[in-house]
């Protein structure tokens, strides 16, 4: 099957051969959960792969991933959930959709507007009618500072900030003294003071990880009752 130049349909074949009756043993026992975590491996690997310049290191990660997608595909395929067409169907359609101003006769002054409407458009399709829904909507896989960051920001652009929260005076306040008091205004200040809490919680034996997502479902729980005018 050696070809100059391998296509997307050429992957999609070589997936379902080595998922077949008479294919490899190994591609045929996997499943949507045995191999999720080498899938998030290969984002991580591909983001790496941005970083170094080589457009071959590029393309050869952002395979390793596209082989994942087809992969789950084959599986999802198999069990009857669904397969590769719905896949770009289904991004497509989104595509459109989110794009009124290319593909309709919408239209908007910049980039900020066109971000306001796609996240309108996104809420209409999760079926969100409030920001809480919305924020509980960001996904629990994504790293837990990833979160808290998306989480904090959705509920700032609805006026609610840490100092609404009902721990600002005896927590987060207490992080700005300390960084006001010690000239911490940089990344590099920031950045070794956020090592400190990690090397702090691994002394404590608190994993860190869990204790901050841990935190943002707190945190959220409270936009909650903002958003319902019960703060």
């Amino acid at each position: 099957m050696t070809k100059d130049k391998y296509t997307f349909d050429d992957l999609v074949e070589i997936v379902r051969k080595l998922r077949a009756p008479d294919g490899c043993p190994w591609d045929r026992e996997q499943t949507h959960d045995s191999i999720k975590e080498n899938t998030v491996e290969e984002v991580y690997e591909m983001l790496e792969s941005f970083d170094s310049g080589d457009g071959a290191k590029m393309a050869d990660e952002s395979g390793d991933l596209l082989l994942h997608i087809v992969f789950h595909a084959s599986i999802g395929e198999a069990s009857g959930e669904y397969n590769i067409d719905d896949v770009t169907d289904a991004v497509c359609r989104k595509l459109i959709l989110r794009h009124p101003h290319i593909f309709s006769d919408e239209n908007f002054a910049n980039s900020a507007e066109v971000l306001d409407n796609w996240d309108s458009i996104k809420r209409a399709e999760r079926g969100q009618t409030s920001v809480t829904a919305e924020m509980k909507g960001i996904s629990k896989y994504l790293p837990s500072l990833i979160r808290a960051s998306k989480a904090q920001k959705k509920a700032a652009k609805s006026g609610f900030s840490v100092e609404n929260r009902n721990f600002f005076e005896k927590y987060e306040k207490k992080v700005l003294h300390f960084c006001e008091i010690n000239g911490i205004t940089s990344e590099e200040g920031f950045s070794r003071m956020l090592f400190g809490m990690v090397s702090v919680a691994n002394r404590l034996g608190i994993q860190p990880e869990i204790a901050l997502n841990s935190e943002v479902d707190k945190f959220i729980a409270e936009f909650e009752e903002f958003e319902n005018g019960k703060l």
